[in-house]
């Protein structure tokens, strides 16, 4: 129902778009760095609550690489 490049949408529904997208977008690029820093705390915790940590770990940090791209992103949508 969205494209963009179709400028007819109201701007509600650009924002529902928008919203959309960010929310693919940030699970894409939660994705890509799953593995990225697994390693560091792997070997600092215990091996019980190592793939907990691990976790939680990785997709703060996917957040927070992923914040840093975020408003050109935005942009990108908003303008198109």
């Amino acid at each position: 129902p969205f494209s963009l490049h179709n400028h007819t949408f109201t701007h509600s529904s650009k924002l529902i778009y928008i919203h959309t997208q960010i929310q693919t977008y940030v699970i894409n690029h939660t994705h890509k760095h799953t593995h990225t820093h697994t390693h560091t705390h792997t070997h600092i915790h215990k091996h019980t609550h190592t793939h907990t940590h691990t976790q939680t770990h990785t997709r703060t940090h996917a957040r927070v690489q992923t914040h840093l791209d975020l408003t050109a992103f935005i942009k990108m949508l908003i303008y198109s």
